[in-house]
């Protein structure tokens, strides 16, 4: 199997687990936000912007997603006890 075939294969085996777990609905970029908030300890916007696969999405993109998955309640935003200025994002079962 060729490169271009096993990138296929995986792009299929990822769209059934997003679609297992209900994530698709959500547009690429909500999907990608939310799987790093899952993944991430200490999950915040400057996080994810900071991340090398966000890099091509504007901070105001990262944000509408963020405001999606909230207003959703697929995710949460608590203040950092160690820093004020941040929100923490969470996955919500």
């Amino acid at each position: 199997m060729g490169t271009l075939e096993k990138l296929f294969e995986l792009r299929k085996s990822l769209d059934a687990y997003e679609r297992e777990l209900g994530f698709d609905k959500l547009s690429e970029v909500e999907r990608a936000v939310l799987e790093f908030v899952i993944h991430t300890k200490d999950a915040n916007i400057t996080a994810i912007t900071k991340h090398q696969y966000f890099l091509k999405y504007s901070l105001s993109t990262i944000k509408r997603a963020v405001g999606t998955l909230l207003a959703e309640k697929m995710i949460s935003a608590n203040q950092s006890s160690a820093d004020k200025r941040s929100m923490l994002l969470s996955y919500n079962k």
